[in-house]
């Protein structure tokens, strides 16, 4: 699939390294098509990390998720998902690889800057929670036109 979703979590717009976290994302390669500033509510939480759901520490998880603004985006580029996950790490920053975001910028299993799509369902469910259809159709139709001007 050509296209992921992003978030970063509160912990990156408080510390203010938003910037940095993007840039790392556009120099593999990726273009950011679609970002959004929001605030989370419980149903786009339980939506964005519906496997943990039930797990003991899912309350804390809510508590954070909805203790300030986030920023959710949209990547295109080839394997988009599966690249910016490469790219994100393992959710734990100090067992994530060196050259990742959340061994970068990371400062526990919480507050660990940002969230991926895992797959190409879990994209749709996510893309759908933050942007409109007509925003979708339109971002569609602004890249194709776009695309076709290149190729001309």
């Amino acid at each position: 699939m050509n296209y992921s979703f992003g978030l970063l979590k509160p912990d990156c717009l408080k510390r203010s390294i938003e910037r940095k976290v993007l840039t790392a994302i556009e120099s593999i390669r990726l273009e950011i098509v679609a970002i959004k500033r929001v605030r989370l509510t419980k149903k786009e939480v339980d939506v964005i990390w519906s496997p943990c759901l039930g797990e003991d520490f899912y309350e804390e998880l809510l508590r954070f998720s909805l203790s300030g603004d986030s920023m959710v985006f949209i990547v295109k580029g080839d394997d988009a998902i599966g690249r910016l996950s490469d790219l994100v790490g393992y959710y734990e920053p100090t067992q994530a690889e060196e050259d990742t975001i959340r061994h970068r910028f990371g400062k526990s299993v919480m507050e660990n800057v940002i969230h991926s799509t895992a797959t190409e369902e879990m994209f749709w469910k996510e893309v759908s929670l933050f942007f409109t259809q007509t925003e979708l159709n339109q971002l569609l139709t602004d890249l194709k036109l776009r695309e076709g001007a290149l190729i001309n």
